[in-house]
This record gives C-alpha cells, sequence and structure tokens, in this order.
C-alpha cells in the first residue's frame, strides 16, 4: 500500500472490509490504511444496496472496477488542469517578455 504522511515502519494493521478482517501490512501512517480500508469498504456495501449482488468476491470486483473509473476520471481531470496551468503560465511568460522587450 502507497505511503501517505506518516512513519515508514513497515507493520500489520488490522482492518474490516465487507465484514472480513484483514491484516494490512504497509508504510505509513495506520489511519491512512484505515481509510482507504473504510473507503473500500463503503463502496462495497453501496454497490451491493445498489444491485441484487451479495458475492463478496463480485462486489469487491464491482468496487475495485468502480474506483479505478473514479482514479482514471480524476487523472484525466488532473492531466487537463495541469495542461491549462501550463498554458496560462506559457501565455503569461510571453506577455512578461514582450513587456520587458518593449521597456
Amino acid at each position: 500500500m502507497p505511503k501517505a504522511d506518516g512513519d515508514n515502519t513497515d507493520r500489520a494493521v488490522k482492518v474490516t472490509i465487507y465484514g472480513q478482517e484483514y491484516p494490512i501490512r504497509g508504510r505509513g501512517n495506520e489511519e491512512y490504511i484505515r481509510k482507504v480500508a473504510r473507503y473500500v469498504d463503503e463502496r462495497m456495501v453501496q454497490i451491493e444496496e445498489q444491485t441484487s449482488i451479495s458475492s463478496p468476491a463480485r462486489l469487491a470486483i464491482l468496487a475495485a472496477l468502480n474506483i479505478a473509473d473514479e482514479f482514471f476520471a480524476l487523472q484525466q481531470e488532473k492531466d487537463q488542469l495541469l495542461s491549462e496551468f501550463e498554458s496560462k503560465a506559457r501565455e503569461i511568460s510571453d506577455y512578461l517578455n514582450r513587456g520587458m522587450n518593449e521597456v
């Protein structure tokens, strides 16, 4: 599991996802690991409520697909914002360079 602000100690944190307890070994902040596990659990419960699926394996796959979809959508949004930012920065730089050349 990726590290989020915290220490670098590699240790197991017990989390519960969809009624099952799992020891998650990861570096970083214990609360971050618990937060990630809660998110996965919430997504599985949400999908169960929205569908007639009760198989934990199927729910886990659907949750993973939904989370991956969210990730790629956010990544695309970030890339678009970064591109817009770079474009605006170039415009400002060009404007400043033209102004400096006029002085």
